[in-house]
């Protein structure tokens, strides 16, 4: 009798609670109606006696049998009359107080407040009534029937649509400040990554007030960064012209879909340098570099449509990739965390560590995923600033005449180009990228700028002394750019200065220098500039003919020289070969 009234009391509790939580979770009818075991004992005690259902419907008229005598004034009369007054009001104070306002608003997310509470609550149900084997007490089986098929299908639907509209369009793209928590990161960042951030905050305290769901939680984490790496790749491919209807391919993304270039740029200094790798040599990689853009340029001319020629683009590519990066630090910090936190570990996996290091390494593989476009985004910031370089300077070389009387004071309009956008380019990039970032993109570029000024010099039909000044001047003007914004004195471009000021010689000084001081460029460089050398000093025919052989006899002399140079042979016979 006694485990009877404890049984009868517990499912009094039980149904008590779950018409509270129902009314304040907005439990839909179809929810409740799938929960059979949690009907009222009113109810089921009516649905045993069959008698109720033949009873006529409708209320019985009351007759009233007027009373022989009347007491309604006597003393006893006036006392029942008072108590019956009584009862009345406490019967209408007590619907009042049924229908006050509610605690809260009602949401299928406030489960989450009282989660632990409800199933400690729960568990003491069953200590108390002693549930054996597997069945559900019914305040257990509507909780598990309302998270399982409203509040995770909820919750996860929310997510999307947040971050969708928070991602996609142009509002994905506008750049806010991190608040007041987050300002540990010093660079805005866009606001479709915070949007992404807030909501992966708020799962891992769901997996704090509800550990039971945990797995569940991270099922939604892995949908969310798959997603967002998803609408990052689509951002990265509109910005870069990729798939775009009506756009031609960018060069850079040609150039970017060589992984062998690829591999020597993470083979620079300054990748090692952001990236934790071994410093090679930065003249070889450079090298390496030049001629692998080389090899797919050849005579190609670059058009302005194959290039990013809107900066806004880059500064977007560069905004992506620090909020990126900003989110894979986030998201290492929380694997850390969920690997020192014990109690989500138990609900995770049961103590199985092999189901621990699992998800560890499906969040690692979703951050690789990110990384590797975080990666890809630099790479194409870098590779479009090399793209830069070489259409303007090859319209200087290429369209610019250097065989000149009059010299001006100011660099040609293509160097003016070139600077105007490496210094715009710079000075709103590091905004938001880090220091070693903005560096990097700059660095080597005097390296690539003096290649191209020397390797292109086939393209310039003569040149005079007041071409060679106005040479001098273009590659000053890029020197003083570039310094200002590496902060580094670019002695590479003084290289291309003193390549061309050896036109100031002829061909038998040039020669005799080599012999004298040692080769500083290679024999093809020594080629062309011997032979602009004959193109910008003819005259009549005759002449030319004499300027040939003599071409011939100091291209034969030079190749002497290279040799000897080469093998190590004494050079002191200068005066025998010339």
């Amino acid at each position: 009798k006694q485990w009877y009234q404890r049984r009868v009391r517990g499912s009094n509790i039980q149904i008590c609670v779950e018409f509270l939580l129902r009314d304040y979770l907005a439990v839909d009818e179809d929810v409740a109606a799938q929960s059979t075991n949690t009907a009222p004992i009113s109810y089921v005690a009516a649905k045993n006696d069959m008698s109720l259902f033949f009873a006529r419907s409708g209320r019985r008229p009351e007759k009233i049998h007027p009373g022989l005598f009347s007491f309604e004034t006597s003393a006893t009369g006036l006392t029942r009359s008072s108590e019956c007054r009584t009862q009345q009001y406490n019967s209408d104070t007590a619907a009042t107080a049924y229908e006050l306002p509610a605690l809260c608003l009602k949401s299928p997310h406030n489960i989450t407040l009282v989660f632990k509470q409800i199933t400690n609550f729960i568990r003491e149900i069953n200590n108390v009534i002693n549930m054996t084997g597997t069945q559900l007490i019914p305040l257990q089986h509507f909780l598990n029937e309302f998270v399982d098929n409203k509040f995770l299908p909820t919750l996860q639907s929310k997510v999307k649509k947040d971050i969708t509209e928070a991602t996609e369009g142009i509002s994905g793209l506008d750049t806010v400040k991190p608040p007041a928590s987050k300002m540990g990161w010093p660079r805005p960042l866009l606001q479709g990554t915070l949007k992404v951030q807030e909501e992966l905050v708020e799962l891992r305290a769901l997996m704090n007030r509800m550990p039971k769901y945990c797995s569940k939680f991270l099922d939604i984490i892995y949908d969310v960064l798959k997603s967002y790496k998803k609408i990052c790749h689509n951002t990265f491919s509109n910005i870069v012209g990729i798939n775009v209807i009506g756009s031609q391919p960018t060069v850079c993304h040609q150039w970017f879909k060589d992984e062998k270039l690829k591999q020597i740029i993470r083979q620079l200094p300054g990748w090692s340098v952001m990236y934790k790798g071994a410093i090679p040599d930065q003249f070889t990689s450079q090298a390496l570099l030049v001629a692998a853009i080389n090899s797919h340029l050849g005579k190609e001319v670059l058009e302005k449509e194959a290039m990013i020629a809107d900066s806004e683009r880059l500064i977007q590519l560069a905004q992506l990739q620090d909020s990126i990066s900003w989110l894979i630090q986030y998201v290492d910090s929380f694997v850390e965390n969920l690997q020192c936190d014990k109690e989500l570990q138990e609900h995770l996996t049961g103590g199985n560590i092999k189901l621990v290091e699992d998800c560890r390494n499906l969040l690692n593989e979703r951050m690789g995923e990110l990384k590797q476009l975080s990666e890809d985004c630099l790479m194409i910031l870098y590779l479009e600033i090399r793209v830069q370089c070489y259409y303007h300077l090859l319209i200087v070389l290429r369209k610019q005449e250097y065989k000149v009387d009059t010299v001006n004071s100011d660099p040609d309009s293509g160097v003016t180009l070139l600077n105007k956008f490496l210094s715009q380019l710079e000075e709103k990039i590091r905004d938001f990228l880090p220091l070693s970032h903005t560096k990097f993109l700059f660095e080597g570029l005097g390296y690539i700028m003096s290649t191209i000024i020397i390797k292109n010099a086939s393209y310039i039909k003569e040149i005079n002394n007041g071409g060679l000044k106005k040479m001098s001047r273009n590659i000053l003007a890029l020197q003083q750019n570039l310094t200002n914004i590496t902060l580094t004195h670019e002695l590479e471009l003084e290289r291309a200065r003193f390549y061309y000021e050896l036109l100031y010689q002829k061909p038998e000084e040039i020669l005799r220098n080599i012999v004298e001081q040692q080769k500083r460029f290679t024999k093809s460089e020594y080629v062309e500039l011997i032979q602009l050398y004959y193109r910008s000093n003819r005259s009549s025919k005759n002449s030319n003919k004499r300027s040939e052989k003599q071409l011939n006899l100091h291209l034969v002399k030079l190749n002497e020289i290279m040799e000897n140079e080469e093998d190590g042979s004494d050079p002191g016979r200068d005066s025998e070969l010339l």
